[in-house]
């Protein structure tokens, strides 16, 4: 269990989390979401001990700030940024193994099932790794721990295809009983993984909704419309359109407003208009994840 109680954490002048309170219980898959500066970074950096904050982090009973070691001896950890580690990933993994009284195999089994073989990395140094090749391996350590928490800050943002499914599958391995906090900007990765959304902005909670809940409330598109050469887009700049090139102008809208809009633009603008598109936006970090995908509209007028 973990509890989050009117965590407080300010830099300099700027306020990134103001009294976030929650509580996570056993068997819960969570995902932190929100825009870039909403506090969700710094609130996952508060429940893993990396910074000071004012208010209390527990984990299990065992206060984050008083009993790091206790309170995070339950917890596994996949970073979004590896670190520059200068060793041999053998070395690495030698470590990781010993530090969670786990044999290596277990590591490197888990780095197998996501696509990275011992041969192809284990002499190299950590930090001469791809990107992929250093998430799958930050993703077999913290996998092969086997904690009852697993925490993870966008786990798949340099995987491939096929990895980032075998990460999924693993995930779904996992006791009933444990735990799972993810960040992410993936909509499949929320949809997939969690059913509780914890949405952030501006430092403070905004919302705590089951997540297909959530996922339709902020569902939002962008309408990319194409106009005939020499039309004017006046009126459509008024109503909140930005162009991006000659004749082409976009806005992002609710779900709400998407069907009030197409139908606005099909009246008053058929003739001007050359291709309409209403396309979902898929990232998290837009705060406005869809839901489904959107047939794309084109219009031709007459």
């Amino acid at each position: 269990m973990i509890t989050i109680a009117d965590v407080t954490k300010r830099f300099g002048p700027v306020l990134a989390l103001d009294r976030v309170s929650l509580t996570i219980d056993k068997g819960e898959r969570v995902a932190f979401v929100g825009s870039n500066g909403s506090g969700k970074t710094t609130l996952l950096r508060a429940l893993l001990g990396l910074i000071r904050v004012d208010g209390k982090v527990t984990i299990m009973g065992s206060d984050v700030a008083l009993e790091p070691e206790t309170a995070l001896r339950t917890v596994a950890y996949i970073p979004q940024i590896a670190p520059p580690i200068e060793a041999p990933v053998a070395e690495v993994v030698r470590a990781c193994a010993a530090l969670r009284d786990k044999p290596e195999q277990a590591i490197w089994e888990r780095a197998e099932r996501l696509g990275l073989t011992q041969d192809r990395c284990r002499d190299k140094r950590f930090r001469d790794l791809s990107g992929g090749m250093k998430q799958k391996l930050l993703a077999a350590f913290a996998l092969a721990a086997e904690t009852p928490i697993l925490v993870c800050d966008e786990p798949t943002a340099n995987l491939d295809t096929a990895a980032r499914a075998a990460f999924f599958e693993e995930l779904a391995t996992r006791p009933p009983s444990s735990i799972v906090v993810l960040c992410s900007h993936r909509v499949e990765e929320v949809r997939a993984i969690v059913e509780r959304v914890v949405e952030l902005g501006e430092g403070r909670l905004v919302r705590d909704a089951p997540t297909q809940e959530l996922l339709r409330e902020l569902a939002t598109f962008r309408v990319e419309v194409t106009l005939r050469d020499g039309a004017d887009d006046t009126a459509l700049l008024a109503r909140g359109f930005e162009r991006t090139g000659l004749g082409r102008v976009v806005i992002q809208v609710s779900q709400e407003r998407k069907l009030e809009l197409v139908t606005l633009l099909l009246r008053e603008h058929e003739r001007s208009i050359v291709d309409l598109s209403v396309l979902p936006v898929e990232d998290l970090a837009m705060s406005h994840p869809s839901q489904r995908p959107v047939p794309h509209l084109k219009v031709v007028g007459s």
